[in-house]
């Protein structure tokens, strides 16, 4: 049997941090919301092999235990005590990698879905939700995707209404941030500027695209690195129109929100030469 299921980018409405715990995570609180670019993940069961195995259209992506579409498959096993009877999983790359766009998060959640349909169609997405946080923070939201506040570690999820229909343009610049160093920023950081979560659910009620641009907010980007690429893309997606723009997760991708596609395509094709990795999505 085989499946192909699309794993959606999200980008970070709203991210504000919270409390460190000893162990290191810290709390979050952040609206986010999948967009329409996809990694494709087909998985076929039955390989005869009793093992699981991952290839991938982009060579320079790691196809072993590291990788957490290879780790959710193990953990969905594991968690269900079902015998694997050969799973092969291949995935189609396309969500730029390091940028805070949780590709990988959504490849992990597509491949726990796609096991659920094949192996377990009676378990609850919830349940799915529930124990991939081991995976990581941004893969129990990924599971069920829309438009959700995410608190906790990433395992407490809130529907909101659903996002404004519009058009997003993803722009990457050429640098990536480590997770980990832009955690230890804000822990650095002192007093902070709000993050308008609660401007952000006001709008996603009213269904205003504009409202919705005015509350985006990111806390990491007021620690970026020296010389960051981020501001200037951020200065030219709005130039270029865009109704706001922002920096996705811990970077460092950029967003840029608009009403229209005709503005969006032309704000797409406008920063090509300078930043190949931009791509046109719509909201979902």
């Amino acid at each position: 049997m085989k499946t192909v299921e699309l794993a959606p980018a999200k980008i970070n409405l709203t991210l504000d941090v919270g409390a460190k715990h000893p162990d290191g995570y810290h709390d979050i609180i952040s609206v986010m919301t999948s967009v329409g670019l996809y990694d494709e993940l087909t998985v076929e069961t039955g390989t005869g092999t009793g093992t699981i195995t991952l290839t991938c259209s982009d060579p320079s992506l790691s196809c072993d235990e590291t990788n957490l579409a290879y780790r959710a498959a193990r953990l969905f096993f594991e968690h269900t005590c079902i015998p694997c009877d050969g799973v092969a999983i291949h995935l189609e790359k396309r969500i730029p990698m390091q940028a805070g766009l949780g590709g990988g998060s959504s490849d992990a959640a597509a491949v726990l879905r796609s096991l659920r349909q094949l192996y377990a169609p009676n378990m609850m997405l919830r349940e799915l939700e529930r124990i991939s946080i081991v995976l990581g923070s941004d893969v129990p939201y990924c599971v069920g995707g829309s438009t959700t506040l995410v608190l906790g570690r990433g395992e407490q999820l809130i529907k909101l209404p659903a996002m404004p229909e519009g058009w997003v343009v993803l722009c990457k610049p050429s640098e990536s941030y480590s997770t980990a160093d832009m955690y230890r920023r804000i822990d650095e950081l002192g007093p902070r500027l709000a993050v308008d979560a609660d401007g952000m659910y006001q709008a996603l009620q009213e269904n205003d695209l504009e409202l919705v641009a005015k509350s985006v907010g990111n806390l990491f980007t007021q620690v970026l690195p020296e010389h960051s690429g981020v501001p200037a893309i951020t200065e030219r997606l709005e130039e270029l129109g865009a109704l706001r723009s922002c920096m996705s997760g811990s970077g460092s991708a950029v967003f840029g929100l608009f009403a229209s596609r005709e503005a969006a395509q032309a704000a797409l094709e406008a920063l090509l030469p300078d930043y190949p990795q931009t791509y046109l999505a719509k909201t979902v």
